[in-house]
């Protein structure tokens, strides 16, 4: 399957509240190396170089990418630069096409279960996955780029509902005044009604 229609199964498989707000992309160069990423707001928020990858371990596939070729051992926790989403050459660009691949072909509760970071930053975005379940993968140790995600889909959601709310109040505010009005116009008649006579 091409990257483009891999990208729009993806990508369209998202909630409504983060949909059009995050982006998978892919490309490569003559070397075939290439890379990946993913944006929020149109803002990169990691690079998935494979030349990186190559470079840093001398082996394009992190270890939990599902395919039977070398792979390097993920970064522990104690290694990580803080504040950063994904280390320098900790995925490739080919980590992320078959972990895309693999999202799409395999059931959700596969996908948050999944050691890969990728796969479960993917899902963690996915219209599958209501509150309850957001909740509870929130209590989780996760990948850095797994937790922002996550933090960056609840904080989406509440937006929506923070929204509606406002908007039902708002309607029932009109709801309401228009109602106080007529009593008062009603009253206002009876008052003049009773005055005249």
């Amino acid at each position: 399957m091409r990257w483009s229609k891999v990208k729009k199964l993806v990508e369209s498989s998202f909630a409504e509240s983060v949909k059009s707000r995050i982006q998978i992309y892919s490309t490569h160069y003559q070397c075939s190396c290439g890379r990946g990423w993913i944006t929020l707001d149109g803002k990169e928020l990691v690079d998935l170089s494979t030349m990186l990858s190559a470079m840093i371990y001398r082996c394009v596939y992190h270890e939990t990418t599902n395919i039977p070729y070398p792979k390097h051992p993920a970064v522990l926790d104690n290694e990580r630069t803080p504040n950063k989403l994904v280390e320098d050459g900790e995925f490739s660009r080919f980590d992320l096409h078959i972990a895309c691949w693999d999202y799409l072909h395999q059931s959700i509760k596969d996908s948050l279960e999944s050691k890969n970071p990728l796969i479960k930053s993917l899902a963690v975005l996915s219209a599958k996955v209501g509150r309850g379940r957001l909740s509870e993968i929130a209590k989780q140790d996760l990948h850095p780029l797994t937790r922002a995600l996550l933090d960056f889909r609840v904080e989406a959601e509440r937006e929506i509902r923070n929204k509606r709310e406002i908007e039902i109040i708002n309607a029932n505010a009109e709801i309401l005044n228009k109602q106080v009005l007529e009593t008062l116009e009603y009253q206002a008649d009876i008052w003049e009604n009773h005055q005249t006579k």
